[in-house]
């Protein structure tokens, strides 16, 4: 027997879904309950991919920009997963460009502090 909330399954004599509590009626299963993912349409963003793989190689700029464009189609589509692969590539591109500044930053620094060496 499946829930008619969730799809999940239940043993036959069961008067409550084990998975979200509904009370069971005698249904058929669902269409998409037993049809592989990938027929349902479901799709990881390739922009996450990207900003994921970029952000991790350490090429901030990309990182940032795939990462943007990730968030962007996942939150139109929703048959488009990846989401969380964009941020996590936009949140490496972004802490990749602070160290970036930051060392840029000690370099004018030092260079400005210690110019009687030279």
């Amino acid at each position: 027997m499946f829930c008619s909330k969730c799809g999940e399954k239940n043993p036959a004599n069961s008067k409550f879904c084990s998975k979200c509590g509904e009370p069971l009626n005698a249904v058929a299963a669902p269409a998409e309950a037993s049809a592989p993912r990938a027929a349902t349409g479901t799709r990881t963003s390739g922009m996450a991919i990207a900003a994921l793989i970029m952000g991790i190689l350490g090429i901030s700029i990309l990182a940032i920009i795939f990462g943007g464009i990730g968030i962007s189609q996942t939150g139109k589509d929703p048959n488009l997963k990846g989401k969380g692969m964009a941020v996590a590539g936009l949140v490496l591109g972004i802490l990749g460009m602070i160290g970036v500044i930051v060392w840029i930053l000690a370099a004018i620094f030092w260079s400005t502090s210690f110019w009687w060496f030279i």
